[in-house]
């Protein structure tokens, strides 16, 4: 079996529109499976022009159920449906989340999706086919978590939305790539800034660490700021752009 990843960033702002960025999206690729973390304004779009189908896509990952993080889901399946007849999606959630899901697609879709099928994780929980996606409490709502997905000795760790926190570092330790929010410049509650993010980071045994989910302002320093990161923690840091890609 051969052990790699790709990851493509299809969506690097937060929930203020930004030219040239779509909301929360990221495609992790293995040779086996294709893997959405969240799906929020932009995302099926983004998928379109990666070369990716919406019926292509195995398994879902949602960290929590702002709408810049689920508002194109109901897009995805109902293209999906249009082109293959079939949405079959294995779609992972934080608890209590499930029912505003199917809430959601029932409202804003008149066909019900029965094809989708739930897996609900806690936090430590895990979910293992040809890969391992496991769950980890993150800083932001009651329910949000972040996710470490592992293919053989390979790890990549997405946060989500969260304050800088210790959960993040643990699971971090050892990652290829940590991709990790960084909304804001200035210090706000719930959210990661610059000088929160070198705090938390400082020791961690990271090999690398991409930051996205920008606000305006930090979107327009986003360069600047990965290199200060970078100096400060002695992490290889990229600030996100939608295509990047990178393989593992």
């Amino acid at each position: 079996m051969v052990n790699w990843m790709k990851v493509t960033m299809l969506g690097t702002s937060g929930g203020i529109l930004i030219p040239g960025r779509a909301q929360s999206g990221i495609l992790i690729e293995t040779s086996e499976e294709k893997i959405l973390l969240d799906c929020g304004m932009g995302i099926p779009l983004r998928l379109s022009e990666a070369g990716v189908k919406a019926e292509e896509i195995d398994i879902i990952c949602i960290t929590h159920g702002h709408l810049d993080h689920i508002q194109d889901l109901p897009s995805l399946t109902k293209a999906s449906w249009l082109s293959s007849r079939k949405a079959e999606y294995k779609i992972i959630t934080p608890p209590n989340l499930k029912n505003k899901l199917v809430s959601f697609w029932k409202i804003l879709d008149e066909y019900e999706r029965t094809e989708l099928k739930f897996e609900v994780l806690r936090s430590e929980e895990s979910y293992k086919d040809e890969i391992e996606i496991s769950a980890f409490k993150t800083e932001h709502t009651s329910i949000s978590q972040g996710y470490e997905i592992c293919k053989g000795k390979k790890k990549v760790v997405y946060t989500g939305d969260t304050a800088p926190c210790e959960s993040v570092k643990e699971n971090a330790e050892g990652a290829d790539v940590l991709i990790h929010e960084l909304s804001y410049i200035e210090k706000k509650t719930n959210h990661t800034n610059p000088e929160g993010l070198i705090s938390k980071l400082n020791g961690a045994d990271v090999n690398e660490l991409v930051i996205t989910h920008f606000y305006p302002s930090a979107s327009e320093s986003a360069k600047e700021l990965a290199s200060d990161i970078q100096r400060k923690t002695g992490i290889k840091t990229t600030a996100g752009e939608d295509f990047q890609s990178f393989t593992i």
